[in-house]
């Protein structure tokens, strides 16, 4: 009984393995070899080049700066500019009171023009009587001494008066933007005190920090670019400093730019160059992959035509930019160098090249699956396209 129990199970355990062994040479062949290979893209390495950027906030100051002081304590009488606009050399920009000075200081020009008058005609009248012997030349040098006093008092006060006159208007004294004005009309202004401040025409400063390891990297004459908002301006730097500030730990830097509209001491972005490579071989960021921190690449390895396997390849990084980096060794132009991401890439992943013609064959394939309309649809759509546009009207 034993023996017979046996020999049925064994007669069932033949029985499924012929099942399973027949089904396995009746499959078709895609089954049999497993679904299709991973497709992938290659790319190879290229001449190019390289630039690392670097932001920072920078101060505008102008080149030529002028504090514009107040001379004499006054009133306000007039104000010829606002704050905000631009002046020539020499312009007036207010006019403070001081007609008690002026109106002092004429007065005491005339003085010292009589009073040179008289010295003038006592002198030619002594010099006609030294001609004749009748004084001696002695009493016409004295009398030519006071002549010459009285002349210098006059120039003395002519200067006094235009300098009071010259107090009392406030005056570009260069080209430029009137910024920082505190003059109000009717205000007094005590000797000494600050107007306004004139940021000079043409270039302006920018002011900024770079810590010790920029600063390396940067040089007198180099380009930038500064940036407010929509508006940017190309500068260059004019001056490095080779002293560290203690309360910041950075190098101050200076740049010059065309001259803005940016006020003094506004803050804009300046961007530039930190680091740069020419004609070195690079290849796209998303192409490469990092593990235990060294970077690698996917490369393709034909064995079948367009089928291959997937090698890793360790290589060595230079310089990276924002979408490239620069690649010292590892690989040469020759290899092929996968652009393309799946799940199912791994070192030694059975993959097939993807092809130009790959793409024309999706294409049409695509064509092909839509149904087509058979004669009889397309006549029934047209008659019934008429009865549905009755519809809608009527509804």
């Amino acid at each position: 009984m034993q023996k017979g129990l046996k020999a049925i199970a064994i007669l069932i355990i033949l029985s499924v393995l012929s099942f399973f062994i027949v089904r396995r040479i009746m499959k078709p062949k895609e089954e049999v070899e497993g679904k299709a290979l991973p497709t992938v893209t290659c790319i190879s390495m290229e001449k190019g080049d390289i630039a690392v950027k670097e932001e920072l906030l920078g101060e505008i100051s102008a080149k030529e700066q002028f504090r514009l002081l107040s001379k004499i304590s006054g009133e306000v009488l007039e104000i010829d500019k606002e704050n905000g606009s631009e002046v020539k050399k020499g312009e007036r920009i207010a006019l403070l009171d001081n007609q008690k000075q002026i109106d002092a200081a004429k007065y005491s020009l005339e003085q010292a023009k009589a009073q040179a008058q008289v010295t003038r005609d006592s002198r030619d009248r002594l010099a006609t009587l030294k001609e004749s012997g009748d004084i001696s030349v002695q009493d016409f040098e004295a009398a030519d001494a006071q002549a010459k006093a009285a002349e210098a008092q006059v120039k003395a006060a002519k200067l006094n008066y235009d300098t009071q006159v010259e107090f009392s208007e406030i005056t570009a004294p260069s080209d430029g933007i009137l910024q920082n004005s505190i003059l109000v009309k009717g205000a007094f202004i005590p000797q000494g005190t600050q107007l306004a401040t004139l940021m000079g025409a043409g270039s302006q400063q920018v002011l900024f920090s770079a810590t010790e390891e920029l600063v390396k990297n940067l040089s007198v004459g180099q380009s930038i670019m500064l940036e407010k908002g929509k508006e940017s301006y190309p500068g260059t730097i004019t001056e490095i400093s080779s002293v560290l500030l203690p309360e910041t730990g950075l190098f101050p830097v200076k740049a010059e730019v065309e001259n803005t509209d940016f006020p003094e001491g506004s803050k804009a972005k300046i961007s530039l160059t930190k680091d740069s490579r020419t004609s070195v071989n690079v290849l796209p960021l998303n192409v490469l992959y990092y593990e235990n921190g060294e970077a690698f690449v996917y490369v393709f390895e034909g064995t079948d035509g367009n089928e291959g396997l997937l090698r890793k390849k360790k290589v060595e990084i230079g310089l990276s930019g924002e979408e490239s980096a620069e690649i010292l060794s590892g690989l040469s132009e020759e290899d092929k160098v996968v652009s393309s991401w799946n799940n199912e890439m791994f070192d030694g992943a059975k993959v097939r090249l993807q092809d130009k013609k790959d793409e024309s064959v999706k294409d049409s394939a695509k064509e092909k699956s839509a149904p087509e309309e058979s004669p009889e649809e397309n006549s029934a759509k047209e008659e019934t396209a008429p009865e549905e546009s009755a519809k809608e009207e009527k509804g």
